[in-house]
């Protein structure tokens, strides 16, 4: 297995362990300590992986059978661009919610070193949620 594919691999299984089985030791185990997240906006960034970990923490508590159907995962050489789509309920309005995203890894060694996540944040705030902001 070449490294790009090994990388791939990697991804798809970070996002069936961290998504849909909500397993934060899978997601600690396979973070950078010094992990950086940027997007969708600009000044959107986090740093660490406890500031990931944390995050994802808050997606389980903002939303309700969350499940992420990944679509394609592409790998070239330390990078991979995960294609998936998001259905879930949100709690505070109780409103199903589909979204779709793209995020692009880096992986280093082995563990995920920087990322870049895009997804339609209008849609889903002032579409489907009617102007609810987190």
């Amino acid at each position: 297995m070449s490294q790009a594919e090994a990388n791939a691999r990697l991804m798809r299984r970070y996002y069936e362990e961290v998504f849909n089985r909500r397993n934060l030791a899978f997601l600690r185990e396979h973070l950078h300590p010094d992990v950086v997240g940027h997007g969708p906006g600009i000044d959107d960034v986090v740093r660490g992986a406890d500031q990931v970990a944390a995050f994802s923490a808050y997606v389980f508590e903002a939303y309700d059978d969350y499940r992420f159907t990944l679509e394609q995962a592409t790998a070239d050489g330390d990078r991979v661009v995960v294609r998936g789509r998001v259905s879930a309920v949100h709690r505070a309005t109780g409103e199903r919610v589909r979204f779709f995203g793209l995020t692009e890894y880096r992986i280093e060694a082995g563990v995920i070193r920087e990322y870049w996540r895009a997804y339609d944040r209008l849609d889903l705030y002032d579409r489907q949620l009617g102007g609810w902001r987190p």
